[in-house]
């Protein structure tokens, strides 16, 4: 049997299997990921491609048409 002393020094010092994960704060929240989480737009898949706005733009490339946009990633659309 361990002194109790021992037990208690052995609980309390570090350990080197434990993961440096737990060391961190809790400070990230699921809020907070989302809130740092941004979206990748991804193009609509349409048979007939259109401009919505001022700032979009034609692109044709690789037998297809493309409409890209500056101020609005929605507006991004693919032909095909």
């Amino acid at each position: 049997m361990l002194p109790f002393t021992n037990i208690i020094r052995q609980s309390l010092a570090p350990s080197p299997v434990r993961p440096i994960f737990n060391a961190t704060p809790r400070l990230i929240t699921p809020a907070t990921i989302g809130a740092l989480y941004q979206p990748l737009r991804t193009f609509k898949v349409r048979t007939s491609v259109k401009k919505f706005c001022k700032d979009c733009y034609l692109v044709k490339r690789k037998g297809r048409v493309y409409v890209y946009c500056k101020s609005n990633g929605k507006h991004k659309q693919r032909q095909g």
